[in-house]
C-alpha cells in the first residue's frame, strides 16, 4: 500500500497545516532508545539538537560501517520519521541486512513558521541552530566520537524539505558526504552557491503528479528538469551520457548520467504510476521492476558510479533512441524495420505530436517543441526525452 509520510513544503500557502508549539513538538524524541543530543555553547546560552541513531543489528565496532543520514519533512518529527521510514517502509532492516548506521536528525523548532523544519544554505557560520549544515557536520562528528564509521561512506537523503535539506549539504559542502539522495525533494539553494571542488553522485526519485513540489516547477520552486541540469554542471556530467528506461511497463522511467568530475553520475526515477495511481508527494515504496526504491537508493551510495543503474532495464539492448537531449529530431533503432505508431507527450499527458515512423528513420521536424522534457511513446516503448 502507498504510504504517504509526513510531508510539507515551504510554499506559504501551505505553512498552516504544520503548527504546532515548542511546548508539545516531538516530545517523543527523548523517550526513543536511539535518542542521542548535541549541545554547543554559543553567547552564554547552551544550544541543543536532537537525533535518533539506528545502529544496525550486525555492528562491529572493528569493522568500519557507513552512514546514512534521513531528513524528515516540514512539521515532522525524528521519532515519527524514525517510526515511519525506519520501520514501518523498511529502512531500518535494509540497514540490518547491509550494515550502515542511520541517522533521523531532528529539524528545529522555528518560530517564524511556528514548525520543525530544515533551512538549507551554509551562510550562518558555526551555529547549530541557525546552520543546519553545520549541525549535520557536528553530527557526523558525534556518531564518529563513539561508532566505528567509514568517514568516506557517509550519505545524505532526504524527504520533501528534507530532501532539500539533502541538495544543501552537497551543494555547499559536498566534501562531507560521499552521495545524497532525494525523494519528492526541491532545491532552494541559489544555483551559483554550490562549491565547484566537490563533486557528488546524485540520485532523484520525483513523481509526475506532485501538487507540493511540482515535477515542472512553479513560482516558488525549480523543475526537476532545472535541478538535474543544475548538477549535471556541479559534476561536469556531459548530457549527451543519458541513457533511459523502462520500469514497471513503464510507469517508472530512469534516466541514467554519467561520467562527470572525479566518475560522479547523476540517476533520475521519474514515477508517472505508483500503486495505480500519478507519483505523488510521499517516499516512493512500490517496487521498482522488482526491487524498492530505498534499495535503490541505498545500492546507489553502496555501488557507486561503477553502476548507475541499480534496476535492470528489461529492453536493454532490444530499442535505443538518440540523440537525448535532441535539437530538431530523434532515431529509434532496433524496431526491427517495421513502421510503428508514435505519440510525445508532455509529462502532464498531453500529446504534442503523433504519426507513424521506421526503425532506423525517427522523427523530423522537432525543432518546433518549446524546450522541456516530454514522453515519448513508440508501439510498447516508452521514453524520456529532453530538449
Amino acid at each position: 500500500m502507498k504510504i504517504a509520510l509526513t510531508l510539507l513544503a515551504l510554499a506559504p500557502a501551505l505553512l498552516g497545516f504544520a503548527q504546532a508549539t515548542p511546548d508539545t513538538i516531538c516530545t517523543l524524541n527523548c523517550a526513543h532508545p536511539g535518542y542521542r543530543s548535541i549541545t554547543q555553547e554559543v553567547g552564554g546560552e547552551t544550544l541543543m539538537r536532537e537525533y535518533i541513531l539506528h545502529v544496525p543489528s550486525g555492528y562491529d565496532a572493528a569493522t568500519a560501517h557507513p552512514l546514512v543520514i534521513v531528513y524528515h519533512g516540514f512539521g515532522d518529527c525524528a521519532s515519527y520519521w524514525e517510526e515511519g521510514l525506519g520501520q514501518e517502509l523498511g529502512f531500518n532492516a535494509l540497514a540490518d541486512e547491509q550494515g550502515f548506521l542511520v541517522a533521523y536528525p531532528q529539524g528545529a523548532y522555528r518560530p517564524a513558521k511556528e514548525s520543525t523544519y530544515w533551512e538549507p544554505g551554509n551562510g550562518t557560520g558555526e551555529h547549530i541552530y541557525d546552520n543546519d549544515v553545520y549541525f549535520t557536520e557536528q553530527l557526523i562528528a558525534d556518531v564518529a566520537a563513539d561508532h566505528n564509521l567509514a568517514s568516506d561512506e557517509v550519505y545524505v537523503a532526504g524527504y520533501s524539505n528534507g530532501g532539500m535539506m539533502a541538495y544543501s549539504v552537497g551543494c555547499t559542502r559536498g566534501d562531507l558526504v560521499a552521495a545524497v539522495g532525494v525523494m519528492s525533494g526541491a532545491m532552494l539553494d541559489g544555483f551559483d552557491s554550490c562549491d565547484p571542488s566537490n563533486p557528488v553522485p546524485v540520485i532523484i526519485f520525483h513523481g509526475v503528479a506532485d501538487y507540493d513540489l511540482p515535477y515542472d516547477g512553479n513560482v516558488y520552486y525549480a523543475s526537476v528538469a532545472e535541478i538535474v541540469g543544475l548538477w549535471l554542471d556541479h559534476n561536469g556530467i556531459p548530457a549527451s551520457s543519458l541513457t533511459t528506461s523502462n520500469l514497471n511497463g513503464g510507469d517508472v522511467v530512469h534516466d541514467a548520467y554519467s561520467g562527470g568530475n572525479e566518475g560522479t553520475c547523476l540517476s533520475l526515477y521519474t514515477v508517472e504510476q505508483e500503486f495505480g495511481a500519478p507519483g505523488d508527494h510521499v517516499w516512493f515504496s512500490q517496487d521498482m521492476d522488482g526491487v524498492s526504491p530505498s534499495r535503490i537508493l541505498w545500492d546507489f551510495f553502496n555501488e557507486g558510479c561503477s553502476a548507475v543503474s541499480s534496476v535492470p532495464d528489461l529492453n536493454a539492448g532490444a530499442v535505443q533512441l538518440h540523440p537525448n537531449p535532441f535539437e530538431d529530431h530523434v532515431v529509434l533503432e532496433g524496431l526491427g524495420g517495421a513502421v510503428w505508431p508514435y505519440s510525445i507527450m508532455t509529462l502532464s499527458g498531453q500529446r504534442v505530436r503523433s504519426g507513424v515512423m521506421e526503425s532506423g528513420v525517427g522523427i523530423q521536424g522537432l525543432d518546433e517543441l518549446p524546450a522541456g522534457v516530454y514522453v515519448l511513446q513508440a508501439g510498447a516503448h516508452r521514453f524520456r526525452i529532453v530538449k
